[in-house]
């Protein structure tokens, strides 16, 4: 009895030390802002899509603000998907694309001088990517400039929650699933 009792509290201490550690995010440096939001059709606009489809959109921003390094997931969507972006525009409101996070080729190709993003991959499916100055749609009609102004100007956006994450389908190509995009930590504005 005593064996059994000695050995049950060194496994719940082992627990203890192992849990923590694979449940805690990596913690934010100086530098970093981490970006969080779920998708779902109720966020969609102007029509609100009602799917099971749903999805997350994780990312870090970098290097004082010269990269976001991201993960965006997706699943139970209507139909195949044919694109992901990052949209400039306030909740309710839609906004032109100035990020891809991932396209289906052809149809779908980026401005000329905008690199290829990743495929998007069969649902369910995780895409991850790193976006840079470079991969800045200029949208004139918006204010938001091309390179490393159009960057730091989404990254502002971002910051505000004026800019959100839509992944778009074949039955529902204006978007099926949405979020705006919410901060958190170091670099956040009030």
């Amino acid at each position: 009895m005593k064996r059994s009792s000695k050995l049950g509290g060194i496994v719940a201490a082992a627990l203890v030390m192992i849990v923590p550690a694979v449940t805690a995010a990596p913690p934010i440096t100086a530098g970093q802002t981490r970006i969080a939001a779920e998708l779902s059709g109720y966020q969609e606009t102007p029509l609100t899509i009602n799917t099971k489809g749903s999805g997350e959109f994780t990312a870090t921003i970098q290097d004082h603000g010269t990269a976001i390094t991201y993960q965006l997931t997706y699943r139970d969507l209507s139909s195949p998907v044919t694109q992901a972006h990052i949209h400039f525009g306030r909740p309710g409101i839609t906004g032109m694309i100035v990020l891809f996070l991932c396209a289906n080729t052809p149809p779908i190709t980026p401005p000329a001088g905008v690199p290829t993003p990743p495929p998007c991959p069969a649902q369910p499916a995780t895409v991850t990517g790193t976006l840079t100055a470079a991969d800045v749609i200029a949208r004139p009609a918006q204010g938001i400039d091309a390179g490393a102004d159009g960057f730091a100007e989404m990254l502002e956006a971002i910051r505000a929650g004026a800019a959100y994450a839509n992944v778009h389908t074949t039955v529902q190509p204006g978007g099926e699933i949405r979020s705006r995009l919410h901060t958190h930590g170091h670099g956040d504005h009030p």
